[in-house]
């Protein structure tokens, strides 16, 4: 694989750690009788700003972190994958490269190998002739926010190009993998798999998205990131899946809204929500949400009365919005436009206090993205609502709930100075009564700086 498409390998120690690739070396050779050819590492992601921004074509704000998924892997030529991890309880699968490849049961993990392999072949099927024997190791916690599934479908097509020694550019990637991730059943917006693949070494970056821009953004000195794991799982392969879906759904539901509204004013149709910008340059994203205020009831509504306030029918509505029967017959559709444009809004802002340096006014976005998430998004629980109020009276300058919500983590930017503190202060408050005795909380929240993205090592 060129290596000019891939970010440069760093110090194993920084990436891998030089027990975990023994590790993982030593089972590739138990289990397949040969060495591994390459080595594929794929970073998951905390977004410190931003949230479910991204499948409405708006900005995020998120950085790599330093959990990962890691798979080696060797070329076979008859076009099989054969994928095992190196955790016992992810048992080992097999399938055929193809256009349309038969997905396993619903959760399934090999069900993200199968994404990133069908993406592949509809994009440069017929440069894929080899399969590939796999081993993943990953240290992400799955269900945390952290973008543990997103990680392993970008390090699987990376493998599998590296398997075929096929180029694509980590840019096109990025913007290919999202579309193929929907395998698996989730309206997956694009920032997830950006962010593995082209995050850089300590910033963060801002995304924006159709087209895909990125450009880093830094933080603020004297300052880290504290990820704290609720203890609450949020596998959007599963329960969660349906509420995030849903509010994908309701966002498509207050486009046709917002076209409603503005009539002859609107140009053309909407595709996202994040057309307003693009049509409407220099427009604050508020004055939508108060355009749509005077016309919409601050309350959920069914397809019948949101089509009524169309003027369409309620058939074709669902249709247009690809509305499945279990999402049910209830969309907060003003709740979920106030939160999304107010959110974009806040991500320009924080921008613009990171590059100031302004760490108290970044905490104060971050505390109010969280707000809007509980009470507009209604994506929080009662453990992230405890561990966000115990990180804030910790010493937090600012803290959050990240990633799709309905459980997973919560991002923290904590002073330097008062990290020992904050740290003793959550786990007393928080962890202490959660775990047996003995057991500490050490895996369960960690600080680090901005991480590097994806990168593919041959040996």
């Amino acid at each position: 694989m060129n290596q000019k498409l891939a970010h440069p390998m760093t110090e194993s120690t920084d990436t891998l750690g030089d027990r975990r690739l023994t590790r993982l070396v030593h089972e590739f050779r138990r289990r397949y009788g040969r060495s591994p050819a390459f080595y594929v590492r794929a970073p998951g992601r905390v977004n410190l700003l931003g949230e479910h921004t991204d499948y409405n074509g708006l900005p995020v704000l998120p950085m790599a972190i330093d959990r990962n998924i890691v798979i080696a892997g060797v070329s076979r030529p008859d076009g099989v994958v054969m994928l095992q991890n190196i955790e016992p309880q992810f048992g080992a699968r097999q399938y055929q490269l193809s256009q349309d490849i038969p997905p396993y049961a619903a959760g399934d993990w090999g069900n993200y190998s199968k994404a990133a392999a069908q993406g592949l072949m509809r994009y440069c099927g017929g440069q894929l002739r080899c399969g590939a024997q796999l081993l993943v190791d990953g240290n992400l916690p799955s269900g945390a926010g952290l973008s543990s599934s997103s990680a392993l479908v970008v390090g699987n097509a990376l493998a599998l190009l590296a398997a075929n020694e096929v180029d694509v550019p980590f840019v096109t990637l990025a913007e290919l993998l999202p579309v193929a991730e929907r395998y698996v059943g989730t309206l997956s917006g694009g920032m997830d798999q950006a962010t593995s693949l082209l995050a850089q070494q300590g910033h963060a970056l801002r995304i924006d998205f159709f087209p895909l821009r990125l450009r880093t953004v830094p933080l603020p000195q004297g300052y880290s990131i504290v990820v704290c794991h609720s203890l609450v799982q949020a596998e959007k392969s599963g329960p969660a899946k349906r509420g995030y879906n849903l509010r994908v759904i309701e966002c498509r539901l207050a486009c046709r809204i917002v076209e409603r509204a503005l009539g002859s004013d609107l140009p053309r149709p909407l595709q996202t929500l994040g057309d307003l910008v693009t049509l409407f340059p220099g427009r604050s994203l508020v004055d939508f949400v108060s355009l749509i205020g005077t016309q919409v009831p601050d309350r959920p509504l069914s397809l019948g009365q949101i089509a009524a306030i169309i003027g369409t029918a309620p058939e074709r509505l669902r249709s247009e919005c690809h509305l499945t029967a279990d999402l049910g017959d209830r969309f907060a559709v003003l709740r979920r436009l106030r939160h999304v444009l107010r959110e974009a809004e806040r991500v320009d802002q924080a921008e613009d206090a990171l590059r100031a340096g302004d760490a108290p006014g970044f905490g104060r976005l971050m505390d109010a993205s969280h707000q809007s998430c509980r009470d507009d998004y209604e994506i929080s629980c009662a453990e992230l609502e405890e561990l966000v109020r115990v990180a804030k009276e910790a010493g937090a300058a600012g803290a959050r709930l990240t990633g799709a919500g309905f459980g997973g983590c919560t991002v923290n930017l904590v002073a330097d100075a008062d990290m020992q503190t904050f740290l003793r202060r959550v786990d007393r408050s928080f962890y202490h009564s959660r775990f047996a005795s003995g057991r500490d909380a050490h895996e369960r929240r960690f600080t680090f700086k901005p991480q590097s993205g994806a990168e593919v090592r041959r040996v």
